[in-house]
């Protein structure tokens, strides 16, 4: 009995903390006055906020677009939030699932 419950705690410690969070994944694509091109923009800030019922905001996940473009942004619950990319602001709503694409934003 004992090697079962062991067992189960094993497979137990390798799950999901939280199955009801998600990842999001998206690119930043514009005209980069370094390469005098338009592609992915490296460096680009990018912020995750909460919208409260009360219509105040809470900042939940922050990152930099990476060489290609990209951000990632973990464990999100599912929601309304704004996705804040270089000080503009998009609506956004969060679904359940373990990862959610965004569309390419072009600056």
């Amino acid at each position: 009995m004992r090697l079962i419950l062991l067992i189960l705690l094993a497979i137990l410690a390798w799950l999901p903390l939280d199955a009801n969070a998600t990842d999001l994944r998206g690119r930043v694509d514009g005209y980069n006055p370094y390469t005098q091109m338009g592609g992915p923009l490296p460096g680009i800030g990018v912020a995750l906020f909460v919208v409260y019922p009360n219509g105040t905001y809470q900042a939940v996940r922050q990152a930099l677009t990476g060489m290609d473009g990209m951000y990632y942004l973990s464990g999100v619950y599912p929601g309304q939030y704004i996705l804040q990319i270089g000080g503009v602001n998009y609506p956004l709503a969060v679904g359940l699932g373990p990862k959610q694409d965004l569309p390419i934003i072009t600056r």
